[in-house]
């Protein structure tokens, strides 16, 4: 295989072959010679300037103007929750009937999780009720934040601490107090009881139920 001038030849034993390149290719020359001018001679229309959303608008603009698309033709999957359907409906507030949709979920579970969820009892605390006083005062926070933190036991697998709730974000109630025992209480926001010891426990045990809810 060879290249003479602008033809290229193939030979073998039975001869060569040549074909003639001229009018299959452009030269040097005649590529010089082509008319590659825009008519402006301007470089600087010849790219983007810039590309943003402008209004509702999507806008590319060169130095020829602004090329704007409207955003409200671009189609999008934009869903409410009632469209959302459940890949396995259930029921999630055991009324008997499953819901199907997102939506559906979401207005059976909210009144479970807005007031039976925010309840729980802390853990149980001693309190001294063998002598009376006045004035006595309990963190039922702190003590809350240190055995979730440090609990005696836990499973296999499971976190050393358990999680917490800011003292701020509680809410603290005693539910029952045994009158004999206890008197003049209250609870700050933080969750310190306040109390007086006005008896001692018949037989060495008071009820006393403290609630936390959450905020």
């Amino acid at each position: 295989i060879g290249l003479s001038g602008t033809s290229i030849t193939v030979t073998d034993l039975g001869g060569t072959l040549s074909q003639d390149l001229d009018g299959t290719f452009a030269t040097d020359a005649e590529l010089a010679a082509l008319d590659t001018d825009d008519a402006d001679a301007d470089p600087t229309n010849e790219y983007n300037t810039a590309f943003a959303v402008t209004g509702g608008n999507l806008r590319i603009t060169d130095g020829g103007g602004n090329l704007d698309v409207p955003l409200s033709s671009i189609s999008t999957d934009d869903q409410d929750a009632s469209e959302v359907n459940s890949d396995t409906p259930i029921d999630v507030d055991g009324d008997g009937t499953t819901e199907a949709t997102v939506e559906d979920v979401i207005q059976d579970i909210a009144p479970i999780t807005s007031k039976a969820a925010r309840i729980f009892y802390p853990p149980s605390i001693a309190i001294d009720a063998s002598t009376n006083g006045t004035g006595r005062t309990v963190d039922l926070y702190a003590q809350y934040v240190a055995q979730y933190g440090s609990p005696t036991v836990a499973s296999a697998g499971a976190p050393a601490a358990l999680p917490t709730y800011g003292a701020t974000e509680l809410y603290y109630y005693v539910t029952y107090a045994d009158p004999a025992v206890f008197d003049n209480m209250s609870i700050n926001a933080s969750g310190v009881l306040t109390y007086d010891i006005v008896g001692q426990p018949a037989d060495y045990n008071a009820l006393i139920n403290v609630v936390f809810v959450v905020k």
